[in-house]
């Protein structure tokens, strides 16, 4: 397995990421698109993406604009988040994929975790043989626990980071429940304990989505799937999924 250090442009920032590639050559490709807060290297990326690539799959995870630590925080600025220019930098992901030559372009896949999820169902991309979503909202026009707090135009999350109000406008523009109807091949997980955003959520994504499609709740579960049990589950559900779809015959 070879790890690169990887970075491309989404309407002129640089965004940066890595590319996990197998010994394969020409291998499906899964991307991972990270939540609302976090980066490519947060929580549990580094180990998914690594479990796909023992498994032979290529895997490329960046940060989306504003998101990232050090000299590999990409380019931007968080509180200009919106589901619409993170639907911009998975574009440009892709184009990056393409453009490398280094996996199979026919055999895509996505994992998106929370808001990457989101970004991941309403891009609706064609591109996309298979998809995993993990504790994905099918909306945010109204407030998820914990309550967020307005302040002079802003949205203050609990973390104390901050959006601009166009985030929410911004929003309205997607209809997730509409869109995932037009999802590839959908598996969607979520944790029976998540604090953040309601176990319903996944239950409404799952009755408008498309066959095949198929749902998972993970008892105990929290938001980030933060113990490793639940993470071994998430690999092993996911790896289960991504291969009855990318692999070929």
């Amino acid at each position: 397995m070879k790890i690169e250090s990887v970075s491309f442009y989404a309407e002129g920032k640089r965004l940066y990421g890595n590319l996990h590639l197998p010994a394969n050559k020409n291998p499906p490709c899964i991307i991972a698109l990270h939540g609302l807060e976090s980066s490519k290297d947060s929580g549990k990326w580094p180990i998914l993406a690594s479990s796909f690539c023992e498994a032979g799959f290529a895997c490329l995870r960046f940060s989306f604009r504003g998101c990232g630590e050090g000299t590999e925080k990409s380019e931007g600025d968080f509180e200009d988040t919106s589901l619409t220019d993170r639907i911009k930098d998975y574009e440009a992901a892709l184009r990056f994929l393409e453009e490398t030559c280094k996996v199979d372009m026919e055999r895509l896949g996505i994992v998106g975790s929370s808001f990457g999820g989101m970004v991941a169902i309403a891009a609706q991309n064609k591109k996309i043989k298979s998809m995993v979503t993990l504790a994905t909202p099918y909306t945010l026009s109204r407030p998820i626990k914990p309550p967020l707090k307005i302040e002079e135009g802003y949205c203050v999350l609990s973390s104390g980071r901050r959006l601009k109000e166009k985030f929410f406008v911004d929003l309205q523009k997607h209809d997730l429940l509409k869109a995932v109807k037009d999802a590839p091949p959908i598996l969607i997980i979520h944790g029976s304990k998540d604090e953040l955003v309601p176990v319903d959520h996944a239950y409404r994504l799952y009755e408008s989505a498309k066959k095949p499609k198929e749902l998972k709740i993970i008892e105990g579960a929290n938001h980030t799937f933060s113990q490793a049990k639940d993470l071994d589950k998430i690999i092993k559900l996911s790896l289960k999924w991504f291969k009855k779809y990318l692999t070929k015959v």
